[in-house]
């Protein structure tokens, strides 16, 4: 049977032309150029060029009759990308680390007010941590990578931050004291790692250190994570600091 193509169908393949087209070029193009380099008709293109501008999707040029891409479109671009770069720059970093301490590592990054892991290695322990790619950590003041955002924060930031969640406790390890949580993260300053003691999940113990980008902000932040067996507090200073060199390590690289 003969597939048939919908009208819309045919505009949105020709949007996404567009879009496409636009992407593969820095400089703006005309309305003649993109009509002829896609051989739509001026009519089609006219109406796609415009519902395209009004989702910001692409933008009108100085110069009259001109289109390149929106700030909406660049925006998502540029976030996918350094995200990209990220996980496969920092992944050779967190082979060695794996194979120095035989403990799960962790990439995570913050998207949109979430602490999202976007890379992972699991650890030799028989006991899965149960992290996974694609997880979200919702509460900041309980896991280490949250905390090392936290710290980074200008002080009425962080009140804005935590004043939408407050400080649930989680587990009954979990610091809900305001206090203590604000002279923790001095500490995390100074020490350059951050320290979760069973505060997000039982028996799970995790260090982390900020990765910065070349604008010297916060790109991601690579953790240690363990169950409590394998992970004594005696450690914490030794992996905090191997936690910590790789991700300066991991920094340089992004520069």
């Amino acid at each position: 049977m003969k597939q048939i193509t919908s009208p819309r169908t045919i505009a949105v393949d020709r949007a996404i032309d567009v879009i496409e087209l636009l992407s593969e070029h820095e400089e703006t193009l005309s309305l003649s150029q993109i009509m002829n380099k896609l051989s739509i008709p001026k009519q089609s293109l006219i109406r796609i060029l415009n519902t395209l501008c009004v989702r910001g999707i692409i933008d009108k040029a100085e110069k009259r009759g001109f289109y390149r891409l929106g700030l909406n479109l660049l925006f998502t671009k540029n976030h996918l990308q350094d995200k990209i770069n990220l996980r496969s720059i920092a992944w050779p970093f967190m082979q060695g680390l794996s194979q120095k301490v035989r403990k799960t590592i962790e990439l995570t990054i913050l998207d949109r007010d979430q602490l999202v892991c976007i890379e992972r290695i699991q650890g030799n322990e028989s006991v899965n941590i149960y992290s996974r790619i694609g997880s979200v950590y919702p509460y900041f003041h309980a896991v280490s990578v949250g905390k090392v955002y936290l710290a980074q924060m200008d002080s009425a930031k962080r009140k804005e931050n935590l004043k939408k969640i407050g400080l649930p406790s989680v587990t009954e390890h979990t610091i809900t004291n305001a206090e203590t949580l604000e002279k923790e993260l001095q500490n995390i300053i100074s020490d350059g790692f951050a320290f979760e003691n069973q505060e997000l999940r039982n028996g799970v113990r995790r260090v982390a250190a900020p990765i910065y980008d070349n604008m010297n902000k916060i790109a991601g932040c690579i953790s240690i994570a363990a169950p409590i067996f394998s992970f004594e507090l005696d450690d914490v200073n030794k992996l905090g600091m191997l936690v910590k060199k790789t991700a300066d390590e991991i920094s340089k690289s992004l520069e």
